[in-house]
């Protein structure tokens, strides 16, 4: 592949960039990259306008963990502000808009980018896209599906172990949701890297399998920083990304073998 910047063009003293053996110039190119975020805002604002025509029952989805864990949902989430309702829609449109439009933003932005990667870093990019989408569903699903109810119970009980009536409002409770679904998905995202590192050669095996105590320590430093901030809520997150560290140790070696026996063309 020829190299992403070219010599400079004497004429205009700006550098070229080689796509497909046409030549652009660095004007050119920021008129692809003013492209691509254009085609992404729109994605963006097709989806968000789409999620914002459906609040009400994204609202009713969201609040179905709250069902899980109690059988009056209705005592427990309460609206404070007089603009509590269009914010909340807002701001509901706006995440289930970006999850939707993800995969259109992360296709032009690899798009975008795809002419300036090596074969071994093309080799890995669509096929990284899609594992690291699967692996985002299956991290949020799960979360949303067994953990987050399982919370949510446990924070009911220490409430009344306490002899506190829990009174939660809207925002708080969707904030919660939402930031512990999505980090959750985030969280699966991690060995996923690792595993590029390693085809890529950057990380080995044996530098993996030792370090294990430390990927354990950056589970739980991961998921401080991404988790809502309670211990419970951590651990909860932790554990499963262990777990996922673990098969990534062994997936590792796997890997290694496979580049050594086929490498990628650099």
């Amino acid at each position: 592949m020829r190299p992403w910047f070219s010599k400079k063009n004497p004429s205009d003293g700006l550098q070229v960039i080689e796509d497909g053996g046409a030549v652009k110039t660095f004007w050119e190119h920021l008129d692809d990259l003013r492209g691509m975020v254009f085609k992404s805002l729109l994605a963006l604002a097709i989806t968000f306008h789409l999620a914002l025509a459906f609040a009400n029952r994204i609202i009713q989805l969201i609040t179905w963990p709250l069902r899980r864990a109690t059988d009056h949902p209705e005592n427990f989430l309460l609206s404070l502000n007089v603009t509590d309702s269009f914010v909340l829609s807002v701001k509901l449109a706006f995440y289930v808009g970006l999850v939707l439009a993800a995969p259109a933003i992360l296709y032009f932005v690899g798009q975008f980018v795809l002419p300036a990667l090596k074969p071994k870093e093309k080799g890995l990019l669509w096929p990284g896209f899609a594992a690291g989408t699967i692996l985002f569903i299956i991290g949020a699903v799960s979360c949303f599906l067994f953990i987050v109810p399982q919370t949510l119970r446990a924070f009911i009980q220490m409430s009344h172990w306490l002899k506190i009536e829990p009174r939660w409002t809207i925002d708080s409770y969707i904030s919660f949701v939402t930031q512990f679904t999505l980090m959750s998905g985030l969280t699966f995202e991690v060995p996923l890297v690792m595993l590029v590192l390693v085809r890529l050669g950057v990380l080995s095996y044996a530098t993996v399998r030792k370090g294990r105590k430390i990927l354990i320590l950056c589970a739980f430093v991961i998921t401080a920083f991404l988790a809502p901030p309670d211990p419970l809520s951590m651990v909860l997150m932790a554990l499963p990304l262990i777990v996922l560290f673990e098969i990534t140790i062994w997936l590792s070696w796997f890997t290694e073998r496979r580049r050594k026996a086929v490498p990628y063309e650099s």
